[in-house]
């Protein structure tokens, strides 16, 4: 009988992956360290990305709840910061994961 392999819907990753490998782009394993350390870093970013939201949604409400004549103004100036806050965090991530890769 002849080889017959199994026909299903494949996942996007999957697809991608094998265009890589028709490429042939050589794609580096990770060690079961790297992707812990990696995981770790994930999970550290989303908790500080977390944080920040809490402070600076907490900051937008005691605005609003001033009554300001100003507040969206400085609604406008503390998501601005929310925003820079969490560029910074995530370039920090990008950054340790390349470490981890390297």
């Amino acid at each position: 009988m002849a080889d017959h392999k199994e026909v299903g819907l494949k996942s996007a990753f999957d697809l991608a992956m094998e265009r890589l490998a028709k490429k042939g782009d050589n794609l580096t394993q990770l060690s079961g360290e790297q992707k812990a350390a990696l995981a770790d870093i994930g999970a550290r970013t989303k908790a500080k990305i977390a944080e920040i939201e809490i402070l600076y949604d907490k900051k937008i409400a005691e605005v609003r709840a001033s009554g300001d004549a100003e507040a969206s103004a400085r609604i406008e100036k503390i998501e601005e910061e929310k925003r820079a806050e969490i560029a910074k965090l995530r370039d920090r991530e990008e950054s340790e994961r390349r470490k981890v890769r390297a």
